[in-house]
C-alpha cells in the first residue's frame, strides 16, 4: 500500500503547502461555529416551549382562581337569601316598598355583622320595577337603577345566571358596615333573584370594594419585573388597573394608576398616541377564546409574550403578559454563555495552535541540543527497548564497542559482537533488575593491557506517560577508576580519623567527669563554709541580741550594736554567696503575683530613708502616672534589685541627692515595659571599669586602701535576677559626677476586675514577742549555741530542755512530753535527719512538730529536710522574730490566754492624737526604739517644711512634687494617715501642673499639728 502522506502530497499539493496544524485548527473553528448555531436554535425553541407552557399553566390557574372567587361570593349571597330570617326580612321589605323604617333597620342589624365578616361593603334590595327599596346607603333609597353595569347584572340575575358586575365608579358617597366611602370609589355589585308569594320577584344585591376585593387577585398574580395580569371588557377596555401607568410605559418599575380603567388597550404609535388594539385584546373580543403568542407589542409598545382567555360567565377577558426580554432571560443567558465559551474555545484553539507551532520549533532545537549533548558525552551511552534492542547510541559507545552506529541500532544488545574484556560490563547490566533502576553499580574488570579498572553503570528507565511504565532503558558506562581509588584512600583516612575522634571523645568525657567532680566539690565547700561560718555567727549575733536586751550601758550598747551590725554584714556576705550559688544551680524560681509599683517604690524608699537621712541626702521619687495600678510579676526579686541599686547609691554618695524614676516605655494590651532608674550624685565609676561591674566577686576599687567594703556579688546577683525576668540592666556613669543604674523589664497587666483599694489600709496590730507557754526540746551539740538558744527561749518565757545528741533526744521524748523539737542537723554519731526518722517511728513522735535548725543554707537543703519528715526550717544565725514565729506556728496548742488587761501602750498619747501607731509599728517590724527616733527626726526636720513648700510652689513645681511625695511616704511610715491623704491629693494636683491654695493650707495646718503633737509627746523642742 503506498504511503498515505506521499499519496496526499502527490494528488493534493495544496495540503503540502499548508501547515497541517493550521488546517486542523481552521476545521475545528468551522465545526465549532456550526454546532454553536445549531445549539442556540435548539435552546431558543426549547425556551419558547417552556414560556408557552408557563403562560398556559398560569392562565389556567388564574382562570380557576377567578371562577372559585365568583362561586364563593355568589354562594355567600345565595346563602343569605335562602336563610329563614333573610327570606322574612326581604319579603317584608318588598311588601312595604321600603316605607317602614323598622323593617329596614331590622334588615341592617341582621346584615351588617354578617357583611363585615364576609368582607362586603353594603347591600341593596330592588323590586321588579328596578327601584331600590332598601339600601345601606340612604341616598339611594327610592331611586331607580341608573348604572348600565348594574342593569346588566340584574338582567343576568333575572335569567338566573351568575351576576357580578364589572368595576364601576360610584356617583354618590357610599355607606355600609365598614363606614362611609367617598363618591368616585370603585365598586362592584353581585345580585340574585328571589321569589315572593306576596309581591312580584325582587333582587338582592351585595356591594364590595373593587380595590380591596377584586383587584388584589390580579395584583398577586404578578411575577418578576414585568409580569402582570389584567382584565378587559368586551370593548377592549381595562377593567383592572395595569401594572404600568400611562406616564411610564417603558419603565420596569410597578406603578398603581387607576386612571387607565375604562380606557382601550391599544398599542402606542410612533408619536406615543394610542393606535390599534393589541393583538391579544383584538383576538379575545372578536373570537372570545384562548390565545397564546410570543413577540407582540402590548399597551406600552413593548414586545411581550402573553396568554389570554375570555370568561363568558363574567363577560371579561383575562390577559397574562411578560416582557420577552425577561421571559427569554434563560435563553439569553445560555446564548451569552455559549457564545462566550465558543469565542473562548476559538481563542484557545488559536493559542494552542500557535503554541504547538512554537513547541514544534522548540522541539527541533531541543532535539538538536540533545543530539549534540549525546554525541559529546564522554561516557558510553546507549538506550535499549524493553526487548533489549538498541535504540540510541553515542560515539563514545561505538568507540568502546569498536562497531559503527549503523551496525548497532536495532540489534539485540546481548547479540552484539563486543570485545571480550567488556563482557563483565554487559553481564552486570543484564543482571540489574527492575527494582534497581535508580541505583548505580561499579564493576571491576581489566582492560586489554591487563590493568585493573572500574566502570560505574548507571541504568534508569525512560518514562513519558502517566502510567509510570518504562518504554525504554538508558544506560551509561563511565570510567570510575580514579574515583574508586580515591575513595579507597579516603576510607583509610576515615578509619584513622574515627580512631582519633574516639580517643578525643574519651578525653572530653574524662574532662566532663572532672568538671562535675569540681562542681560537687564546690557545692560541698559552700555547704561546709556556710555551716562553719554560720555556727560562730549564731553565737555572735545571738549573744549580742541577748546582751542588748539586758539594757547595757550606752558605751557597751554601742559596742554591742557594732558587733551585731558586723555579724549581720558578714551574714549578708554569706547570703550573697549562697544566692549566687542558687542561681548558678538554676534552683531560684520566680513568683507571679499581683503588686503595685507605688507600694514597691514606697517600700524601697522606706528601707533606705534612714541611712540617706543620716548622710543628709535628698531622696526624690518620680513615678509615671500612666503606669497601671496593678501588675503581675515577682515583686520580691524586683524590689531586691531596686534595693541593691538604692543601697549602692546611698553607700557611694556623700552629698547631693538620689533620684528614683519609673517610666512607662511601651504599652501593649496584655503587658507594659517599664524603665526603673536610680541616679545619684556620688563618686561615679570610671568608663574603663564598667565592664567588670556585673561580674561576680569583682569590685571597681579592689585596692587595699579602698573606702567601701563588699563582696562584689550584689550587682552580679541583680544581673542574674534580671535575666531570669527577661529584663535588662544597664549603667551610665562618669567619674566624679555620679551614676545612673537602669532596669528595663516587661510586666503583665492585671486585667481582672478588682475592688478599688483604699489609699490607707487599716494596719493590723503589731505582732509582739509575747510569751508563749510551751515546752521545747532543743537538740544541739554546741554548748555556746545551747546557751544562746536557751537565752532566747527564756526571754519568750518558753520552757526548754537541751540535749547534745540524737539518742539523748529520743530518750528525752520517751520520758517527757514536749510541744516542739528544735533539731540541729550536724550531730555527733546520729545526725538530725536520722534522729528525726527514729522519732517518727515512736508513737509519741508521729505528730510531734520537729523544726530543723542548721547552718546549712545551700539550694535544696530546706526541701531535703522537709522530705526527711521535718515540719519547718530555721537557718543559723537564729533571728528572734523568726524563732518567735515558729513557736507561735507549731506551739500554738500550749499558748497561754492573753491577759485580760493589756499593758499600757507607750504611744497611747499619739494614738489618741490621730496617729496610727499600730500601723507604724507594723511597718517598722515592732521596733519601738526606731519608731521613736524617726518621730524625733520628723519633729525636728519637718517643722520648717511649710515655708519651704511655699517657696518651691513659686520657683520649682517639679521639686515641690518630689518633696510632697517624700512627705507622703514618710507620713505613711509614721502612721499619720490624714497627713498622707492630704499629701496624696496635693501630689495628684501637682502632676497636672495646677493646685488649690486651700489644699496647701490644709497640708501646712495638718503638718504643724503633727509636729506639735509629736513634740509634746516626746518632749522635743522643734528646730527653729
Amino acid at each position: 500500500m503506498p504511503n498515505l502522506k506521499y499519496w496526499i502530497n502527490k494528488h493534493f499539493r495544496f495540503f503540502s503547502l499548508v501547515n497541517p496544524t493550521l488546517l486542523s485548527a481552521a476545521l475545528a473553528i468551522v465545526l465549532l461555529f456550526f454546532f454553536t448555531t445549531l445549539a442556540l436554535r435548539h435552546i431558543h425553541s426549547s425556551q419558547e416551549r417552556v414560556i408557552r407552557a408557563h403562560l398556559q399553566t398560569s392562565l389556567n390557574s388564574f382562570s380557576e382562581l377567578i371562577t372559585i372567587w365568583q362561586q364563593q361570593n355568589l354562594g355567600a349571597l345565595q346563602m343569605l337569601v335562602n336563610s329563614s330570617q333573610g327570606k322574612i326580612l326581604l319579603k317584608q321589605v318588598l311588601l312595604e316598598q321600603g316605607d317602614n323604617p323598622v323593617t329596614h333597620e331590622a334588615l341592617g342589624d341582621w346584615l351588617y355583622p354578617v357583611l363585615t365578616v364576609m368582607g362586603f361593603d353594603g347591600f341593596s334590595v330592588i323590586n321588579h320595577e328596578r327601584i331600590i327599596v332598601a339600601a345601606s346607603t340612604s341616598s339611594y333609597r327610592k331611586q331607580p337603577v341608573l348604572l348600565p353595569e348594574t342593569m346588566e347584572v340584574l338582567d343576568k340575575a333575572l335569567t338566573r345566571r351568575p351576576a357580578i358586575s364589572r368595576p364601576v365608579v360610584a356617583i354618590r358617597p357610599l355607606d355600609g358596615p365598614r363606614g362611609l366611602q367617598p363618591a368616585g370609589s370603585l365598586m362592584q355589585n353581585m345580585c340574585v333573584l328571589f321569589e315572593s308569594e306576596v309581591t312580584a320577584p325582587g333582587y338582592f344585591c351585595l356591594r364590595f370594594n373593587t380595590q380591596s376585593s377584586f383587584f388584589p387577585i390580579f395584583f398577586k398574580g404578578r411575577n418578576g419585573a414585568s409580569g402582570e395580569i389584567y382584565a378587559i371588557d368586551n370593548h377592549g377596555r381595562f377593567i383592572t388597573p395595569p401594572r404600568f401607568g400611562s406616564t411610564n410605559l417603558t419603565s420596569t418599575e410597578p406603578h398603581w394608576d387607576d386612571s387607565r380603567i375604562g380606557t382601550e388597550v391599544k398599542v402606542p404609535d410612533a408619536d406615543g398616541e394610542p393606535g390599534v388594539l393589541t393583538e391579544m385584546v383584538d383576538f379575545l373580543i372578536n373570537r372570545e377564546a384562548g390565545f397564546i403568542k410570543i413577540g407582540y407589542d402590548d399597551y406600552r409598545g413593548m414586545s411581550v409574550a402573553g396568554a389570554g382567555r375570555w370568561i363568558s360567565e363574567m363577560e371579561l377577558g383575562v390577559i397574562i403578559e411578560q416582557d420577552v426580554r425577561e421571559a427569554m432571560a434563560p435563553y439569553l443567558a445560555s446564548r451569552n454563555i455559549i457564545i462566550g465559551l465558543s469565542l473562548s474555545a476559538i481563542v484557545l484553539i488559536v493559542v494552542l495552535t500557535m503554541t504547538a507551532i512554537a513547541n514544534r520549533r522548540r522541539l527541533i532545537v531541543r532535539e538538536g541540543r540533545f543530539r549534540s549533548l549525546l554525541d559529546n558525552l564522554p561516557a558510553a551511552t546507549h538506550m535499549t527497548s524493553v526487548d533489549h534492542r538498541l535504540l540510541v547510541v553515542n560515539p563514545a559507545f561505538c568507540k568502546l564497542m569498536k562497531i559503527d552506529k549503523s551496525d548497532l541500532l536495532g540489534r539485540n544488545l546481548h547479540e552484539v559482537p563486543a570485545p571480550k574484556w567488556l563482557t563483565p560490563l554487559m553481564q552486570a547490566e543484564e543482571h540489574i533488575g527492575p527494582e534497581s533502576y535508580w541505583n548505580d553499580f561499579i564493576t571491576a574488570l581489566r582492560d586489554p593491557d591487563g590493568k585493573q579498572c572500574y566502570y560505574r553503570i548507571v541504568r534508569f528507565p525512560v518514562i513519558y506517560s502517566e502510567e509510570q511504565i518504562p518504554h525504554s532503558f538508558a544506560c551509561l558506562w563511565m570510567d570510575a577508576t580514579d574515583q574508586v581509588i580515591t575513595s579507597q584512600r579516603l576510607a583509610e583516612v576515615n578509619h584513622n580519623l574515627e580512631y582519633l575522634v574516639n580517643e578525643r571523645t574519651h578525653e572530653l568525657m574524662r574532662a566532663k567527669d572532672e568538671a562535675l567532680a569540681a562542681s560537687q566539690a564546690k557545692a560541698e565547700f559552700l555547704a561546709n563554709m556556710s555551716h562553719e561560718i554560720r555556727t560562730p555567727l549564731n553565737a555572735i549575733i545571738g549573744l549580742a541580741h541577748i546582751a542588748l536586751a539586758s539594757k547595757p550601758e550606752p558605751r557597751q550598747r554601742t559596742y554591742l550594736e557594732k558587733m551585731r551590725g558586723s555579724g549581720e554584714h558578714l551574714l549578708q556576705v554569706i547570703n550573697d554567696i549562697l544566692n549566687f550559688s542558687r542561681m548558678e544551680a538554676g534552683k531560684l524560681a520566680l513568683d507571679h503575683s499581683e503588686f503595685s509599683i507605688d507600694q514597691l517604690i514606697d517600700k524601697v524608699v522606706d528601707l533606705i530613708w534612714e541611712k540617706a537621712a543620716e548622710k543628709g541626702l535628698d531622696v526624690k521619687v518620680n513615678i509615671d502616672k500612666n503606669i497601671p495600678p496593678r501588675l503581675l510579676g515577682d515583686a520580691l526579686r524586683l524590689g531586691q534589685i531596686l534595693i541593691n541599686f538604692c543601697a549602692n547609691a546611698v553607700k557611694f554618695t556623700d552629698q547631693g541627692s538620689i533620684s528614683i524614676r519609673v517610666t512607662q516605655v511601651r504599652d501593649w494590651q496584655e503587658r507594659v515595659e517599664l524603665l526603673f532608674e536610680v541616679e545619684d550624685s556620688g563618686i561615679g565609676i570610671d568608663a574603663d571599669k564598667l565592664e567588670k561591674l556585673f561580674k561576680p566577686f569583682q569590685q571597681v576599687d579592689s585596692s587595699s586602701t579602698r573606702r567601701f567594703e563588699g563582696t562584689g556579688l550584689g550587682l552580679s546577683i541583680c544581673k542574674n535576677l534580671a535575666e531570669l525576668m527577661n529584663a535588662h540592666i544597664d549603667v551610665k556613669s562618669q567619674l566624679g559626677q555620679g551614676s545612673c543604674f537602669m532596669l528595663r523589664v516587661q510586666l503583665e497587666k492585671n486585667n481582672r476586675q478588682v475592688a478599688p483599694a483604699n489609699l490607707i489600709k487599716a494596719a493590723t496590730a503589731p505582732t509582739k514577742l509575747t510569751p508563749i507557754n510551751c515546752t521545747v526540746l532543743v537538740v544541739e551539740d554546741n554548748l555556746l549555741n545551747q546557751e544562746i538558744m536557751l537565752s532566747l527561749l527564756e526571754s519568750m518565757e518558753v520552757k526548754a530542755l537541751c540535749v547534745g545528741s540524737g539518742p539523748e533526744a529520743i530518750a528525752a521524748i520517751q520520758q517527757q512530753v514536749f510541744d516542739l523539737v528544735l533539731m540541729d542537723i550536724q550531730l555527733p554519731g546520729m545526725d538530725g535527719v536520722e534522729a528525726t526518722a527514729r522519732i517518727r517511728e515512736l508513737a509519741v513522735g508521729k505528730h510531734l512538730p520537729i523544726v530543723a535548725v542548721t547552718a546549712n543554707a545551700l539550694p535544696g537543703d530546706k526541701e531535703t529536710y522537709l522530705a526527711a519528715g521535718m515540719d519547718d526550717y530555721l537557718s543559723k544565725p537564729i533571728e528572734p522574730t523568726q524563732l518567735h514565729q515558729v513557736l507561735e506556728l507549731w506551739g500554738h496548742t500550749c499558748r497561754l490566754a492573753e491577759s485580760l488587761v493589756p499593758k499600757a501602750n507607750t504611744f497611747e498619747f499619739l494614738q489618741h492624737g490621730g496617729i496610727d501607731t499600730a500601723r507604724a509599728l507594723h511597718n517598722l517590724m515592732n521596733n519601738e526604739a526606731l519608731y521613736r527616733r524617726l518621730l524625733e527626726r520628723f519633729a525636728q526636720e519637718r517643722a520648717q517644711f511649710p515655708d519651704q513648700l511655699r517657696q518651691l510652689l513659686v520657683a520649682n513645681l517639679s521639686e515641690a512634687l518630689n518633696q510632697v511625695h517624700s512627705l507622703k511616704s514618710l507620713a505613711g511610715s509614721l502612721g499619720m494617715n490624714q497627713l498622707e491623704i492630704i499629701c496624696f491629693n496635693l501630689e495628684q494636683q501637682l502632676h497636672t501642673g495646677k493646685y488649690e491654695s486651700a489644699l496647701v493650707a490644709e497640708l501646712n495646718e495638718q503638718l504643724t499639728a503633727m509636729v506639735e503633737l509629736v513634740s509634746r509627746c516626746l518632749l522635743i523642742k522643734p528646730a527653729v
